[in-house]
C-alpha cells in the first residue's frame, strides 16, 4: 500500500506540527514574554491560512504533485533547484528532530548516557520502519499520535491545579513591539514542520474531503498549542519558564497526588520521544518521495542521509546552548523554506495555470 486517504493525512499533520512548539517554546517566549500565548494565536491563524491556501491552489489546478507544481511554475532547471532546496530544508528538519530528542533525553533523564547513543535509537529504527513502506509508517504514526494525545489529556488534567492565570497579566502592556513580531515569526517557525506534509498530498487517493480533514487536523493542533502555552506560563511565570531548557518536562515534575503518586514525567517523555521520532520518520519519508520524483533515488540514499544526519546531530546535540542557537536560526529558516517559498511558488503556479486556461478559452472563442 503506497497510497493514503485524507484521514491518514490528519495524523501526518499532527505528527509534523505538534511536537516542536511543545518542546522548546523558549525561543519565542523570550521575545514576547507573558504575551507569547497571543503570538501563538496569531501564528496559528497564519498557519491555518497558509495550508488552506496551499490546498486551494492544488484543488483549483487539480494538481497535488509538488514536483510538477515547481516545474510548471519555475521551469525545469529552476524548479529542480528549489526542490533540492526544499529537500535540504527537510534534511535540516531531520537534524532538528534527532538533536532535540537526543539532547532532551540526555539532559533530563539519563545524564550519564551521551547524546550520540540516543541518536542510534532514533535513526536506526526510522530506517527500518521507512524501508517497510507506507503501511508501516502510517501504522506507527497512528498508534504513536493516539498515545501522545492520551498522554496530553492526562497531563492537562494532572497539572491543572498548579496553574495561576494571574501570571498572564498584564496582557499586552507594551503593545505591539518588534520583539513581539519576532515572537510570532518564531512561533510560526515552530509550526513550519507542516511543510513536510506537502509531498504527501500526491499520495492521497480520494481528495474530495482533503480540505475539510486538513482544517480539522490543524484546528486541533492549534487548540493544543495555545492551551499548552497558556498552561506553561500560568504554571511557572515568565521568569521561571525562561530559566528552563525544556520547561514542559519540569512542569510535569510538579505532579503529585496523595503524597506518593507521581507519573507526570512518564507522560511528557512519551510525548517527546514518540513525537520527535514520528516527525523524523515522516520527514525522512517526505525526502524519499521527492527524491524518487526527481529520479535521484537509489537503494543507498536512505543510509547516506542517515549518516549525514548522525554526523551533524552528533555535534548539535552535544551542548544545549549550541542546540538552542541552532533552533533559533532554524525557526527563521523554517518560515522561509517551509512556508514563504512554497507560498510564492504555489502562487506563481496558480497564476500561470489560470492564464493558460484563459488563453485556451480565448483561442477557442
Amino acid at each position: 500500500m503506497d497510497k493514503l486517504n485524507t484521514k491518514h493525512l490528519i495524523f501526518i499533520i499532527w505528527g509534523t506540527s505538534i511536537v516542536a512548539m511543545k518542546t522548546y517554546p523558549n525561543i519565542f517566549i523570550i521575545n514576547a514574554g507573558r504575551n507569547s500565548w497571543i503570538s501563538v494565536i496569531i501564528a496559528s491563524i497564519l498557519l491555518l491560512l497558509y495550508f488552506i491556501y496551499i490546498l486551494f491552489v492544488c484543488k483549483k489546478t487539480n494538481c497535488y504533485n509538488m514536483n510538477e507544481i515547481y516545474h510548471r511554475a519555475l521551469g525545469k532547471t529552476i524548479g529542480d533547484i528549489f526542490l533540492i532546496l526544499f529537500i535540504i530544508a527537510l534534511i535540516v528538519a531531520l537534524i532538528e528532530s534527532s538533536s532535540v530528542e537526543a539532547n532532551a533525553l540526555h539532559l533530563n533523564m539519563l545524564s550519564d548516557t551521551p547524546p550520540w547513543f540516543f541518536l542510534l535509537f532514533i535513526l536506526i529504527p526510522a530506517i527500518y520502519i521507512t524501508k517497510k513502506g507506507t503501511r508501516s509508517i502510517i501504522i506507527v504514526t497512528i498508534i504513536g499520535i493516539c498515545l501522545i494525545m492520551v498522554a496530553g489529556i492526562n497531563l492537562a488534567i494532572l497539572t491543572s491545579k498548579y496553574k495561576k492565570l494571574s501570571y498572564l497579566l498584564p496582557i499586552m502592556a507594551d503593545g505591539i513591539t518588534p520583539s513581539f513580531i519576532l515572537s510570532i515569526i518564531k512561533a510560526l517557525g515552530c509550526y513550519g514542520g507542516i511543510g513536510v506534509c506537502i509531498p504527501f498530498l500526491s499520495k492521497v487517493i480520494s481528495k474530495s474531503k482533503i480540505t475539510k480533514h486538513c482544517i480539522i487536523a490543524i484546528l486541533i493542533v492549534i487548540q493544543m498549542e495555545i492551551v499548552a502555552n497558556i498552561g506553561l506560563l500560568s504554571t511557572f511565570g515568565i521568569a521561571r519558564v525562561l530559566s528552563l531548557n525544556y520547561p514542559k518536562l519540569i512542569q510535569t515534575q510538579l505532579v503529585s497526588y496523595f503524597s506518593f503518586l507521581e507519573g507526570g514525567e512518564f507522560f511528557v517523555m512519551l510525548q517527546m520521544v514518540g513525537g520527535w521520532f514520528i516527525k523524523y520518520m515522516l520527514t525522512l519519508n517526505a525526502i524519499l518521495i521527492l527524491l524518487k520524483q526527481l529520479s535521484f533515488f537509489n537503494k543507498y540514499t536512505i543510509y547516506i542521509i542517515t549518516l549525514f544526519v548522525f554526523a551533524i546531530s552528533y555535534f548539535v546535540s552535544a551542548k544545549v546552548l549550541f542546540l538552542y542557537k541552532f533552533l533559533n536560526v532554524f525557526a527563521y529558516f523554517s518560515v522561509v523554506c517551509f512556508i514563504l517559498i512554497p507560498t510564492i511558488i504555489f502562487s506563481i503556479f496558480y497564476i500561470k495555470t489560470r492564464k493558460a486556461k484563459k488563453n485556451k478559452y480565448t483561442g477557442i472563442i
